[in-house]
Formats: structure tokens, sequence, C-alpha cells
């Protein structure tokens, strides 16, 4: 059977492992925001590093903050290694006992949706609902399917395609989390008890004071920077491949749907109006790099290349003072 969309939705998440998560709490009777996953789990800090194809990447933690993000909203993560030998019989147990899983995959095997097929593979995260019972076939969610514009989606992959997608192994520097089906239960304890979920002032200052200890968060936009500037001073298509992701890493995937994320936090939290407008300024900053990357892809010209480093330049600065603010609350 071919593999295909079920069912489409408009809405989506801001990243595919923290939204399959706070998916399947919701399918577990449990809704948990993918905000709060963000909040309790160290999202917003960024890190810079290379991506499975060798490309500047920055993103936050992903693996650890959708674990510790879970964790710290009541819930325990189960990781359980994949069975080679016999993965739709080892899903149809799990799916069973948990209502799904997480689960990591190669992009290149995600045949329900055109995107996939027609673009560099990539890791993705997506849940697994259901098994059929012959085995061909199991019933998946992708809460982001990043296409000229994102969706979500209900669809049936084959299981043979699954059991490629699963094996077909991608690294990142950011997380290499493949080889596991990741399941949840509700661990909550009562209110107000030792191991409650920790308020929303505390998880923020929390990693405002991580910003400032660990080099990794706190040198992130520096080390992109340089990243950047290496792939751009590279062959041309090297060049425009870079800009592209710059592109989708400032404002489609990463940067600014967090930011986005963290103004909710930000203002649920009561953050005073330093706070919010060094916040505004960084989310316009990232906008901004969004219009010059494109720029510097059609382009490639010198002068844009000089607007980029000033633009991170802007945002080193500005990302600092943010944390600085949250951190003197």
């Amino acid at each position: 059977m071919k593999s295909h969309v079920v069912e489409r939705f408009d809405d989506t998440a801001v990243n595919c492992l923290t939204g399959s998560y706070a998916r399947l709490a919701r399918k577990r009777g449990r809704p948990v925001d993918e905000q709060s996953v963000f909040e309790h789990g160290n999202g917003y800090l960024f890190q810079a590093g290379l991506d499975e194809a060798g490309y500047p990447e920055y993103v936050f933690p992903v693996d650890e903050t959708a674990t510790e993000g879970m964790r710290n909203c009541g819930f325990a993560v189960h990781r359980v290694p994949i069975d080679p030998a016999d993965i739709a019989g080892q899903l149809a147990q799990l799916t069973e006992a948990y209502e799904g899983v997480v689960v990591w995959v190669n992009t290149a095997h995600l045949s329900y949706a055109d995107v996939y097929r027609d673009n560099v593979p990539y890791l993705h995260a997506v849940v697994v609902e259901a098994v059929a019972e012959d085995r061909a076939t199991v019933d998946v969610l992708d809460c982001l399917v990043v296409d000229l514009k994102p969706f979500s989606c209900r669809a049936r992959l084959s299981v043979t395609d699954l059991e490629r997608a699963v094996s077909d192994r991608i690294r990142s520097e950011a997380h290499d989390g493949m080889g596991y089906f990741c399941a949840i239960t509700d661990e909550r304890p009562p209110s107000g008890a030792a191991g409650a979920v920790p308020d929303l002032g505390s998880a923020l200052f929390r990693q405002a004071g991580r910003f400032t200890a660990e080099e990794r968060f706190h040198s992130a936009i520096r080390r992109y920077q340089r990243l950047c500037e290496e792939c751009f001073t590279d062959t041309p298509p090297r060049a425009a491949h870079a800009a592209r992701r710059l592109f989708h890493h400032s404002t489609v995937l990463y940067a600014a749907p967090a930011l986005t994320l963290m103004e909710r936090s930000l203002r649920a939290a009561g953050a005073p109006e330093r706070t919010l407008q060094l916040h505004e300024a960084a989310l316009r900053d990232w906008q901004a790099m969004g219009v010059l990357a494109l720029r510097f892809e059609a382009t490639a010209a010198p002068s844009v290349l000089r607007r980029i480093n000033d633009r991170f330049a802007a945002l080193d600065q500005t990302t600092t003072a943010l944390w600085e603010s949250i951190a003197a609350w």
C-alpha cells in the first residue's frame, strides 16, 4: 500500500519533537502545551553547530529540552530500543500499552508528503499512533511538515517505509536520538509536593543562569555567525544553500518561532517592560535576518553579507541583554 496523507491540518508545532510529545500527552488525556515543554525544558536556550549535511544550524538542545520539559511537567519518558527484527510487532505492543510513541526518522522515507521526497533528507520526529491488524501499515501524526506553507497531518505509512525511516541513520551535532521508541506515562505528584512542576518565573530564571554559565549558549550566535561565514565564502552552490538554511533557521524553524513562544511565557510570568522590549528587538532582528539571507541567496553580494554580519552582532548584544534582564527579576 502506498503511503499517503489521511488528514491535513493548518496548525503546526514549533518543533517536531516537542510538538510530538505535547500531542502525545493530549492523546493520553493530560494536555501539555508545547510552550510548557519549552519553559520547563530550557527550550529557549540555543546552541550552534553543524547539521547532518555539514551546514550551520542554530537550534535548542532538542532531546534534552523535550525529555526534561516533559519530566518537569510530570511525565516520565520511556526510551525503548527499537527491535529491527520485529518493528511492527514491537509497535503493536507499545501503541496498545501507551497509546502511541514518538520516534526519530529519516525524512527520505516519509513518502506521504512531496516535500520529503523532493528535498534533502533530515532528522525528524513523528508520533506513531496505531498499527494495522495485518501489520502492513502504521498511522502517523506529523505535527510539522515544513512545506512552502507548513502544515501538520495524520498519515498512513507502510511498515516497509517506517523500517527504512528508523534505521537509515542521520546525525547532527545538536541531537542524535535515533534508534528508540519513546513512550510517556503520567507521573505527576500532588500539587505542592516535592517534585511538582516548578513555577514559570523560576523556570525562566534558571534558563537565564544557564545562559550565563554555559559557553555553548552564550557564545552560540557568534559561533553560528562564524560557521555561516565559512559557507558564504565557499563555492556559490554551498553559499546559496547555506543562505537558504539561515532563512529557515532564523524565520521558519527555530529562532523566530521559539521567540514567539517565549513572548507568551514572558507575559505570563509578568515580565517587566524592559525585558519585553529586548525580546521584541531580538524577534525583529531574526525576522530581518531571514530577509537578508534570501537576498544573499539571490545575489551573493558582499554588501548583503556585511549587513548579515552587522545583524549577527546586534543579535548577540540583544540576546545577552535579554537574558541578563531575566536574571535580574
